[in-house]
């Protein structure tokens, strides 16, 4: 399965512009209680994926199942623009 990216960022201006803008972005939130460091470094290699597909203008090619609530954050905007269709991840929370 893919996921489209969002056409609405097309024509949004974001603050992220760059690969290494977004690792800082991921790298800012905070480990969740409960989850090992080991979960926590796969959560933020996945959604730097997403951000590497948004960069590249692709769709991202992995399922995107139930994940912590941070993760949803990470693959949106600082301004609140998801970078996938939300309609399409399986379990998601706002």
């Amino acid at each position: 399965m893919s996921l489209p990216l969002n056409p609405a960022l097309a024509q949004a201006s974001t603050s992220i512009q760059s690969l290494p803008e977004a690792r800082m972005w991921v790298e800012g939130f905070s480990r969740p209680t409960g989850f090992s460091p080991y979960a926590w470094n796969t959560t933020k290699r996945i959604a730097l994926e997403v951000w590497k597909c948004h960069f590249a203008g692709r769709q991202f090619r992995r399922t995107l199942n139930f994940m912590h609530p941070s993760f949803y954050q990470m693959i949106r905007t600082p301004e609140g623009l998801p970078l996938v269709s939300t309609a399409s991840i399986r379990g998601y929370v706002c």
